[in-house]
């Protein structure tokens, strides 16, 4: 049971289990004010301010199943924290606090973003259902969504939407995992709130949230692995003062070539990363006001790239080299071609809580600056984006309805820096009007949303002035019936095409192709069905999700079977680029099935085996073919092994052990130009070490049995065969808590 007295000004809390046992270290997380708070050894926790009716608390604990309340002045709150052997807080089965919406009404996914979970941000959500990485190495990660990528994913961080050339493959995700505490996802286009061009996904990245005592907290860590000799360090501070907050990030990662299976070396595709951040809150009554600022630059190399007619047939050997000294500083050092990237973000957020209403504002300003080079000289291209957002929103309380009503509007510009160009100078304006209900009783609950845009694009140079308008919907249910839970959901949503798609027209180095648009694109429109079923005792969980999505109109680079070619001044042909064409089709499918099983024996109540699977088709209605860089069929799996409860272990400081496999399917489902790919298995291995409360460590090698595999969507796949993924390494993760 958890007793909760409330006075005015301060809030006294215990935590206990099942069995009027206090739990230590629970985390009370006050998610409107977006502050921590941990309880003692007592079970006990204070926070010394005032509490609005109907704020939302999540208290949860790893073990436990978490609870989500809306505090009530009323009488006091008791909440009873059942041991949970089954955890599937990651699909969304126990209740947890999201920004997107009701978990329950509304199909999210969260992943929790630990510094020790991996080798890159990227990699720790693909594993994810239905959740894959076009890449090259670490340096180049994109996020796929049920096989779509690219402007159909939107991401935001802290509220703001990240515009930084996403519609190229070559563009990362434009920050890392620094001061990061989770992703939410929402598959397909139900995120109406945050827009609804978002017809393949919605990423929305959360920093952690501020410290409630004065103690000042914070960690060291860092990174290595022997693939590439990655070595990637960070350190943060909390503080809190008299009402004022204060949270800051740095980090620098460095890396060299990645190696491959055959010890043979990645040429270029090394990077270089630092950034900074800070998030300044301060919380009068019940207001609260909070500025985070974010400074990312790096350094990329574009590896395999080739200037000949065919690089599908070109010489492994002439991307890669044979050894590498790492110890040699000019291993490191940024070669061509490669990206100079420079990102700078401002976001306010203001939170007013009244008894029964939430009013809010967020506003975002965001620079992204992106230098390709090709020769040493001067960039081939120089292109700066600037965007501003601004929005306001009302959550209102009636009894067992919420509704949320808002803006979001939008101003993006976009510069060439140099008469080099691959896409033209534009400016954008959008407005998007909302409102979305919730209903909630028992165990019943629907919700329903609605979302108009409006979007303006303007090329002066190009005279090319035209508007695109719309309307998104989704509309869900859920049902609880014993430990059963079914949630269907329906949502429509459109995209505007994006000036890439609309006016380019160059040479893309980095995809190393010549991209020409086309200013006759329509928008594409987007209607997915989705259903999940849950279900899980205190041994066994299951989650079964089919899922179908149809687009209309839907946009595609597709190659010509011409060729660019470039001459130096003797007439000599010095490089050639495959002529890749924008083109719509009339109509795309993709329907699948994904499955989660989690199993606890009885008999070993510290071994968690988890298991998800993800079968996906795409058709495309205007060809025999399918889809560009779908992502082939796979079953992820994990063993791992808590050391908790085996004191002969803890001595040794041994934390858990943890067995990882994958299986891809062989991928026959392709567009024209692409080649099929042979199925292949993946294993990996890690041990978690906990030398004491502050100091962790984990230790892992991955490609255990040095596969030789280039997954069906990486960016390298069509050169020289297919450039594998890296071999077999291992990597050391160290943090320290203070």
């Amino acid at each position: 049971m958890m007793n909760i007295i409330f006075t005015y000004a301060q809030t006294k809390g215990v935590v206990l289990d099942s069995d009027n046992n206090p739990i230590e270290g629970a985390t009370i997380f006050l998610a409107d004010q977006k502050i921590l708070i941990n309880s003692d050894e007592k079970g006990i926790y204070l926070f010394n301010q005032e509490l609005s009716k109907n704020s939302y608390i999540n208290i949860y604990k790893h073990g436990f199943s978490s609870k989500i309340i809306q505090y009530k002045t009323e009488k006091d709150l008791e909440v009873i924290l059942e041991r949970l052997h089954v955890a599937l807080d990651e699909i969304g089965v126990t209740e947890n606090f999201s920004e997107l919406g009701n978990n329950k009404l509304t199909s999210i996914e969260k992943k929790s973003i630990q510094f020790l979970s991996s080798n890159s941000m990227v990699e720790s959500i693909a594993q994810l259902n239905g959740v894959d990485i076009i890449s090259s190495g670490l340096g180049i990660q994109k996020i796929v969504v049920r096989g779509l990528s690219g402007m159909r994913v939107v991401t935001y961080l802290n509220g703001m939407k990240i515009d930084n050339q996403q519609w190229a493959n070559d563009h990362g995700i434009g920050f890392t995992d620094l001061g990061l505490d989770e992703v939410e996802l929402i598959k397909g286009s139900s995120a109406l709130k945050y827009g609804g061009e978002a017809i393949g996904g919605l990423l929305f990245f959360k920093d952690f949230p501020f410290i409630s005592g004065e103690k000042t907290k914070g960690f060291v860590s860092t990174k290595f692995n022997n693939s590439s000799y990655l070595s990637s360090s960070q350190f943060g501070l909390k503080l809190n003062k008299q009402n004022f907050y204060l949270n800051i990030y740095g980090q620098y990662s460095i890396s060299s070539d990645y190696r491959l299976p055959n010890n043979w070396y990645l040429y270029n595709s090394r990077f270089k990363q630092n950034a900074i951040k800070f998030s300044l809150a301060h919380k009068y009554k019940r207001w609260q006001n909070i500025f985070r600022g974010h400074f990312h630059n790096e350094i990329t190399g574009i590896p395999a790239h080739l200037h000949t007619d065919d690089p599908a047939s070109a010489s492994l050997k002439d991307i890669t080299s044979s050894s590498l000294d790492f110890f040699n500083p000019k291993s490191y050092e940024d070669a061509r071609p490669s990206q100079f990237i420079a990102n700078q973000l401002f976001t306010y957020q203001s939170n007013y809580l009244l008894d029964n209403i939430k009013f809010s504002f967020n506003a975002g300003h965001f620079i992204n600056n992106l230098k390709e080079y090709e020769g040493w000289t001067k960039p081939a291209f120089d292109l700066t984006i600037e965007s501003t957002q601004l929005m306001p929103n009302i959550r209102y309380h009636l009894h067992n309805l919420t509704f949320n009503v808002g803006a979001q509007i939008s101003f993006l510009n976009n510069k060439n820096n140099i008469d080099d160009r691959l896409i033209p100078d534009a400016n954008s304006q959008g407005l998007g009007l909302y409102t979305i209900i919730d209903y909630e009783k028992n165990n019943f609950g629907f919700n329903s949303a609605f979302r108009y845009d409006y979007n303006s694009l303007i090329a002066d140079k190009l005279d090319y002035d035209a508007e695109f308008s719309g309307a998104s919907y989704s509309s869900g249910v859920y049902y609880t019936y014993s430990d059963n839970i079914f949630r269907l959901t329906y949502s429509s949503a459109f995209r505007s095409p994006h000036i890439s798609e609309l006016f380019s027209d160059g040479i893309h180095h980095g995809t190393n192709r010549y991209e020409i648009g086309n200013n006759n694109l329509n928008i594409e429109y987007a209607n997915q069905i989705d259903f999940k079923y849950q279900w899980s005792n205190e041994h066994l969980g299951f989650v079964f999700n089919p899922f179908i999505q149809s687009i209309t109109d839907f946009i595609s680079i597709d190659p010509t079977g011409d060729y660019f070619y470039k001459y130096n001044n003797f007439g000599d042909i010095i490089a050639s680029y495959p002529k890749y064409n924008y083109v719509q089709y009339d109509k795309v499918e993709l329907r699948g099935i994904e499955m989660n099983i989690h199993y606890h024996p009885h008999q070993l109540h510290n071994l968690h085996i988890e298991q998800s699977y993800t079968f996906m088709q795409t058709e495309n209605k205007s060809s025999a073919y399918g889809l560009a860089l779908t992502p082939a069929n796979n079953i992820k799996s994990i063993a791992k092994l808590d050391f908790e409860e085996y004191q002969n272990l803890l001595k040794y400081k041994l934390h858990n052990f943890s067995f990882h496999h994958i299986y891809t399917f062989k991928q026959e489902s392709i567009a024209e130009y692409e080649e099929i790919t042979k199925a292949y298995n993946i294993f990996n291995i890690q041990l978690g070490l906990k030398f004491n409360k502050k100091f962790k460590a984990l230790i892992g090698v991955n490609n255990l049995l040095n596969k030789e595999y280039s997954p069906h969507i990486s960016r390298v796949r069509g050169v020289a065969g297919g450039v594998p993924n890296p071999g077999r390494h291992f990597y050391i993760n160290l943090k320290y808590d203070f």
